[in-house]
């Protein structure tokens, strides 16, 4: 039997930007789905051989903008 699921977004994909966003939204007060066809994680993340920096490598003029958060 078919459920109806009501949510803010629906977030797919859960490497490593769909769980930050997932996170981050939810921290925000959205109610967040998020859906997955693999293992968490498993996409592009380990396509990047696990590889997650900061953001300091985007910064420009020396300072840093919101790409560090987490």
């Amino acid at each position: 039997m078919p459920s109806v699921i009501s949510t803010d977004v629906l977030i797919v994909g859960a490497g490593v930007a769909g769980l930050w966003l997932n996170a981050r939204l939810r921290r925000q007060g959205f109610s967040t789905v998020l859906v997955e066809s693999a293992s968490l994680g498993g996409g592009q993340s380990l396509k990047s051989q696990g590889i997650i920096h900061g953001g300091a490598k985007y910064a420009l003029h020396g300072a840093l903008s919101g790409a560090s958060e987490a």
